[in-house]
C-alpha cells in the first residue's frame, strides 16, 4: 500500500528539476501575466449582484467574461 508520505516525497522528487530549469524572468513574466488577468476581471466580479449570480451558473447574464480554470485563460464573447 501506498502511504502519503512516499506520494509527496516522490512528487518532491519529481518536481525539483522542473522548478530548476524556470528563470527569474520566466517567473516575473508569469506574475505579471496572471497579474494583468486578475485586473481584467475585476469589472466583471464587481458586476455580480444577488440578483443576476444565478446567471453565473447557467452560462447567462451580464457576463462577457468566461473562465477556463484549467488553463487559466480568459475569453471574452
Amino acid at each position: 500500500m501506498v502511504s502519503l508520505r512516499s506520494l509527496i516525497v516522490g512528487a518532491a522528487l519529481l518536481v525539483a528539476p522542473v522548478i530548476a530549469a524556470v528563470t527569474p524572468a520566466q517567473i516575473a513574466d508569469g506574475i505579471k501575466s496572471i497579474t494583468d488577468k486578475s485586473r481584467a476581471l475585476q469589472a466583471p466580479a464587481q458586476s455580480i449582484t444577488i440578483l443576476n449570480a444565478p446567471l453565473i451558473v447557467i452560462g447567462q447574464g451580464p457576463f462577457p467574461v468566461c473562465l477556463c480554470l484549467r488553463s487559466f485563460r480568459v475569453y471574452t464573447r
